[in-house]
């Protein structure tokens, strides 16, 4: 009898849980349902408001701190829809013109800048880590994406990641000269941002790219073989201008950056003997202590310029003018690409002066300006003004997407085309007073017909002008494409 009087007790215990067990879970239930709803009255107001920002605003279609014209709404043709070119060319459009892209750029960087404490010493490796360059086999063509080394533990190992502390201070500079006369490396603080070192010299920030090496083999085979389509009635010449790493890297960083002087004499190495190879790392190396670099910029300075022009003219035994015959010019507050690429605020923070200079007879010459197909858009002046201290490096021609022909007051029937990268900018200038007429093409941009051009506009020299990421890139891969595209065109100067 006890055990049956125990019997609807026991059911009504197990019923009770399971009433409580049903409350609680329809309890979490009216929770979570109440956080759902809360958040999706949230997010649509979210979604709706960025989506009318988008739309409503006006679409951005220049950076001034990538310095670069950003990208276009693509033009429709059924063969790049069919490849689904033209649906990727929008998605690519809408994402890279957001409307003030500029200010949340620098918003980003600003809210990264928030996170940890940084050491005057500590090295820190943002996005793609940097390898050690393997300088026996300089095959690579940037630095590579491999893992670092792992840092060492012991306090008193030899951190490759970390500057050596000098006897006096981590500041001072050790500069170390070599028996060509070159000044080539130094110590100093510095942090490392997406693969780009960032020195802190005498007070003031340097950011600087690392040359992973390259063989220059597609740079190489398309000057030999446009040499040889010019049968040696146009005087080629190569002229490869290094990366500023090559001057001021930490000495205790130099094993993550390639010797660019190997690079530059191996391609010279293999040039056709017609060829002349105009080397500028050597008396760049000599004049290291003056500013030929921008310390805010991936270019050379217009002075840095100066002296590869100048050795350019001693190789093509043309006139030169000495610097002080120039009218120098300044524009202050420049910060330049290093700021987008790193997002480093020491960067943004210390800006520099760009100096530029004009040669004597800029008031007796004209610049015509074409589009990459050569046609004839009009006139103007060389050097040109900015409105934005960042854009200060487009004062030559206005930048890169035109064809430039220059008509100076020299009479002596000689005409020079440089085919550059955006350093060979800043060289025109300083051969005004050596050549009668200079043209100026891009090898990104070009579309004429590189062998037509030069013999049908009666072009005396031909200067390949780059930085060594050009000479040993992808970009060099253009230049047998300006040999081979277009061929037998009839160039047509519209010009007055």
């Amino acid at each position: 009898m006890e055990d049956n009087e125990k019997k609807p007790q026991q059911k009504q215990a197990v019923r009770g849980k399971h009433v409580k067990k049903d409350f609680n879970h329809m309890k979490r239930k009216n929770v979570e349902h109440g956080f759902a709803v809360i958040s999706l009255m949230v997010m649509i107001p979210v979604f709706f408001g960025i989506s009318l920002f988008l739309f409503v605003f006006p679409r951005s279609t220049v950076s001034n701190i990538e310095k670069r014209k950003l990208a276009t709404f693509p033009e429709f043709s059924f063969e790049d829809y069919f490849s689904g070119k033209f649906t990727a060319d929008i998605a690519t459009y809408y994402d890279d013109t957001v409307p003030f892209r500029d200010d949340f750029k620098t918003a980003g960087y600003n809210f990264k800048g928030l996170f940890g404490i940084h050491t005057e010493e500590e090295v820190k490796v943002v996005g793609k880590p940097i390898a050690v360059v393997n300088k026996d086999k300089d095959e690579s063509s940037k630095p590579s994406e491999a893992s670092k080394p792992e840092q060492q533990t012991s306090a008193n190992a030899a951190d490759p990641g970390k500057p050596q502390e000098s006897e006096t201070a981590s500041e001072a500079a050790s500069q170390t000269e070599s028996s060509s006369g070159e000044v080539q490396t130094f110590d100093g603080e510095y942090t490392v941002e997406n693969g780009i070192i960032v020195v802190k010299e005498e007070g003031h920030y340097r950011a600087l790219e690392l040359f992973g090496g390259g063989t220059g083999n597609a740079y190489v085979n398309a000057l030999n073989n446009i040499n040889k389509d010019l049968g040696g009635k146009v005087q080629v010449y190569s002229m490869i201008a290094p990366l500023a790493s090559e001057y001021y890297t930490p000495t205790s960083y130099s094993e993550y950056t390639a010797s660019q002087k190997e690079c530059f004499d191996s391609i010279a190495s293999r040039l056709d003997d017609g060829i002349i190879s105009v080397d500028i790392d050597t008396p760049l190396g000599q004049h290291v202590t003056e500013d030929i670099y921008l310390r805010t910029d991936h270019h050379w300075t217009p002075l840095g310029a100066y002296y590869a022009a100048q050795t350019f003219a001693s190789a093509a035994k043309v006139d030169f003018k000495d610097l002080s015959t120039y009218k120098k010019e300044e524009i202050p507050d420049f910060v330049g690409t290093m700021y987008a690429f790193t997002g480093d605020a020491n960067i943004k923070n210390d800006p520099e002066v760009f100096t530029y200079y004009k040669p004597d007879n800029v008031d007796s010459t004209r610049a015509y300006y074409y589009d990459t197909a050569f046609n004839y858009e009009g006139d103007g002046n060389f050097f040109n003004g900015v409105g934005d201290p960042s854009s200060a490096y487009l004062v030559f021609m206005g930048g890169d997407e035109q064809i430039v022909k220059v008509k100076t007051n020299v009479k002596n029937g000689k005409r020079l085309m440089i085919v550059k990268d955006s350093y060979g900018n800043a060289i025109p200038g300083y051969l005004f007073g050596a050549y009668e007429e200079i043209y100026v093409a891009d090898m990104r941009y070009f579309q004429p017909n590189l062998i037509d051009f030069v013999q049908q506009n009666k072009v005396n020299d031909l200067l390949f002008a780059m930085v060594v990421y050009s000479a040993v890139g992808g970009n060099a891969d253009n230049l047998e494409t300006l040999r081979t595209q277009n061929k037998g065109q009839t160039i047509v100067d519209a010009a007055p």
